[in-house]
């Protein structure tokens, strides 16, 4: 699939994954609107480059940025829902707002984003992409929460593609744990075994776009365990272990066990 002169909103596009595939898509000849949170600035320039600023965790925000988004491309074909953001912790208070934080980000903005495009679209074809991760297969412990907003997501799309019309693509993407400053953001939590670049992230992505893939996974290291977990379950039970030794000694050093 040639990507040239196609019209694309990737949000999430100041750091990491997505300023790494804005530029990608930006060498595709693409004419891009990369979406950011509090005017954040994209050290990229391009004729073809605009940038937006958008609450992705608030409705009004998003149906501002599509009317902008229309009003600079005139047509959206692909959308890439990329925005998010984790936490690294051991639940205990209940809390509805802070529940609710990272669903509104991770999660509803996601089913939202992807029911505006099939309003807009109608029966015509386009692509709908979201970030995910390889925690919607695979719970670790300390990411109760991030695991629930991206498996939410998967169950979503497995049922949603049944209601597209021909040529109408959702996919979904499941990274591995990415070196960004994602784990800094959630609590200076250690990095997950193994790991991988957000540049190599972007590519994977790009390539499954391309092939308009419905699952792009980004580590055949990862789909290798996924198989061999189904088969040999202790294998997973083994590697949930060594995260959760890891998120008990993160515990320790913060003092909270």
């Amino acid at each position: 699939m040639n990507l040239r002169n196609k019209k694309v909103v990737v949000t999430g596009a100041s750091s990491g994954i997505g300023f790494e595939l804005v530029k990608k898509l930006l060498a595709e000849k693409c004419t891009v609107v990369a979406v950011v949170k509090n005017h954040e600035p994209v050290k990229l320039k391009s004729q073809r480059l605009h940038v937006l600023s958008c609450d992705v965790s608030k409705p009004e925000e998003l149906d501002r940025l599509f009317v902008n988004a229309l009003a600079i491309m005139g047509t959206i074909d692909i959308f890439v829902a990329n925005a998010g953001f984790a936490y690294y912790e051991k639940l205990a208070t209940p809390d509805w707002s802070h529940l609710s934080t990272i669903f509104q980000t991770n999660t509803l903005s996601v089913l939202y984003c992807a029911q505006k495009m099939n309003e807009i679209h109608e029966h015509m074809p386009y692509q709908f992409i979201t970030t995910a991760s390889g925690m919607a297969h695979l719970s670790l412990p300390g990411y109760a929460l991030y695991s629930s907003t991206k498996a939410a997501i998967r169950g979503f799309a497995d049922a949603y593609r049944y209601e597209l019309e021909r040529g109408q693509i959702f996919q979904v993407v499941y990274p591995i744990a990415t070196r960004t400053a994602f784990f800094k953001q959630a609590g200076n939590s250690p990095v997950p075994h193994p790991s991988q670049s957000s540049k190599a992230v972007a590519s994977s992505i790009l390539n499954g776009i391309k092939k308009k893939k419905n699952s792009i996974y980004t580590s055949r290291l990862f789909i290798l365990t996924l198989t061999v977990g189904r088969l040999l379950p202790i294998i997973t039970r083994l590697y949930t272990y060594v995260e959760y030794m890891r998120f008990k000694n993160w515990l320790k050093k913060k003092g909270d066990i």
